[in-house]
């Protein structure tokens, strides 16, 4: 029968050994279709039953021993052939994976403290399978010879072969770290510059975007700034414009009471010389009154009653002059200024003479006349007409008045 197995690659790692084992066609695949074999395998390595197995049937690998893939019985002979040995550690162990796309095809791993013990113990073990599924002939795989010789072929190498693998494992995994570091770093360093470049191009943009803002703010202060000083200055010139004004109007208000008190005053002077002037004309014999005088004395009130108004208003209308008052309002008039009526040329020689009289000169005393008595008792009862209506008599010439 040809070989059970076919090795088809090993890879050796820091810890561990996977072997690519593909069972040959027309074997047996799984330990149930040739129980003999399995049988045989049992006898030989009695303590495989014992070792730990974390399959589907159970804690051990006794429970699933009579079926399961005939790969899976060759990593446990390999595992119970180190453990026999006991220079393969404490703690001996392996896994069986199949290969997808070929049912006959698995990765066996071992944990490997030694290469070449592993190697051996696996070679080992494929030929220990060989022998029981094919018939069991002579001669009988002799387990602690083999056992002995895995023991004696790592004591004839020593510890050189292994230690400068392993030396040699370790470099080149120490090497492809540090490239792969090397390429990670370079990439890093290439992110992170183009990082800082994009930090810098938005640092710019900020720092610009920050400078418009703090000029558009300048600018806007400095425009509310001049706004507020024109709006100052307007509120100044037009205060000042307004006091001008006031002062102004003031000045031609004070100018215009001066020029009226003044033209007041001129008239009130005007008025008193004349007055002064036609009441002293007197005839140089008894006192009478010149024709002149009593002319002057005619046309004396219409002047004196004339009020004054400002050349910009127009004068009030005056009222129309009342009627001479009778001869008894005329007697009572007499009392304060007693001025006699003249009377035409042609009736002097029929009336008494009347004797005019100064308002600085005292009156003399008349005797008294029914007609004076009635006339004073009217004049006691009615009241005195004002200075105008005073004025419009003949012969009157009334006192200096202010006229305003």
């Amino acid at each position: 029968m040809a070989q059970l197995m076919d090795i088809k690659r090993v890879e050796i790692g820091p810890e561990n050994l996977t072997a690519r084992v593909r069972i040959a066609d027309g074997a047996p695949l799984m330990t149930s279709e040739d129980l003999q074999g399995t049988t045989r395998v049992y006898r030989l390595l009695p303590h495989i039953i014992e070792h730990a197995c974390l399959g589907d049937a159970g804690d051990t690998f006794k429970a699933c021993m009579g079926n399961t893939e005939l790969a899976h019985l060759l990593e446990h002979v390999t595992v119970e052939l180190l453990a026999q040995t006991d220079i393969a550690g404490d703690i001996t162990s392996g896994r069986t994976f199949p290969i997808e796309g070929d049912p006959r095809s698995f990765d066996v791993e071992i944990s490997c403290k030694d290469d070449v013990l592993t190697v051996a113990a696996l070679l080992s073990a494929v030929w220990i399978l060989d022998w029981a599924y094919t018939d069991g002939g002579d001669p009988v795989p002799d387990v602690d010879a083999t056992v002995d010789g895995l023991r004696n072929l790592v004591a004839s190498l020593g510890d050189e072969p292994g230690t400068s693998y392993k030396e040699k494992v370790k470099g080149e995994i120490l090497a492809d770290v540090q490239r792969e570091y090397q390429e990670a770093l370079a990439m890093r360093e290439q992110e992170i510059a183009q990082r800082e470049e994009e930090i810098e191009v938005a640092r710019s943009e900020a720092e610009a975007a920050a400078r418009e803002r703090a000029e558009e703010r300048a600018r806007e202060r400095a425009r509310l700034e001049e706004e507020r000083r024109r709006a100052e200055e307007e509120a100044r010139a037009a205060q000042e414009a307004a006091r001008q004004e006031e002062r102004a109007r003031r000045e031609q208000e004070e100018a215009a009471e001066a020029a009226r008190r003044a033209e007041e005053d001129r008239l009130f002077e005007e008025v008193a010389r004349e007055a002064e002037r036609r009441t002293t004309v007197l005839m140089p014999d008894e006192g009478r009154e010149s024709p002149e005088a009593v002319q002057a004395s005619r046309d004396l009130p219409d002047a004196a009653v004339i009020e004054w108004q400002p050349k910009d208003v127009a004068p009030e209308p005056q009222a129309e002059p009342e009627a001479a008052p009778d001869a008894a309002t005329a007697a009572g008039e007499k009392d304060e200024a007693p001025v006699p009526e003249p009377v035409p040329s042609d009736e002097a020689a029929s009336e008494p003479e009347a004797h005019y009289a100064a308002p600085w000169e005292d009156e003399p005393e008349q005797p008294a006349t029914p007609a004076d008595a009635e006339a004073d008792a009217k004049a006691d009862a009615e009241p005195l007409p004002d200075a105008a209506d005073t004025s419009g008599s003949e012969g009157h010439i009334p006192g200096p008045q202010r006229v305003r």
